[in-house]
């Protein structure tokens, strides 16, 4: 029986925290959490996370959109989902352009979350399947 896929919750509100890495365990996952961007950012460094969720509005340093853009360059291939419970049009708009792969809105529902992951483990795997099949001379 392979390992649960490993996830990252960098997440400040331990409710929001809390709930997120029940549901993952739930669904098969394997979660750790951050409760502040720099753990997080430091936890990221670690290739064994396929998927990183961070919370936008981060106290501390780095924080908010500073925090995603690190995330990105510590981590640019691994998908990476933005949450936020006030989410602007211009904000939405920077996460997109810097290569947020998905949001999760608060409050958010269980079916959605699960939509999520299905769908980005799934485009993973075809991924990485497409790059295992190029010649070297394709890459």
């Amino acid at each position: 029986m392979s390992e649960p896929k490993r996830i990252l919750v960098i997440e400040d509100d331990s409710r929001v925290a809390g709930y997120l890495s029940r549901l993952l365990r739930m669904l098969g996952y394997h979660a750790d959490v951050c409760d502040n961007g720099a753990d997080g950012l430091q936890k990221a460094h670690d290739p064994s996370y396929e998927l990183i969720i961070s919370d936008l509005n981060m106290p501390g340093e780095p924080s908010q959109m500073d925090l995603i853009r690190r995330l990105r360059e510590v981590r640019p291939k691994c998908p990476l989902v933005v949450i936020s419970g006030y989410p602007s049009q211009d904000r939405l708009e920077s996460c997109r352009e810097i290569g947020v792969t998905e949001f999760l809105t608060k409050p958010f529902e269980v079916s959605f979350i699960k939509n999520i992951l299905d769908n980005m483990f799934a485009n993973k795997q075809a991924a990485d399947s497409a790059e295992g099949t190029m010649s070297e001379g394709e890459k």
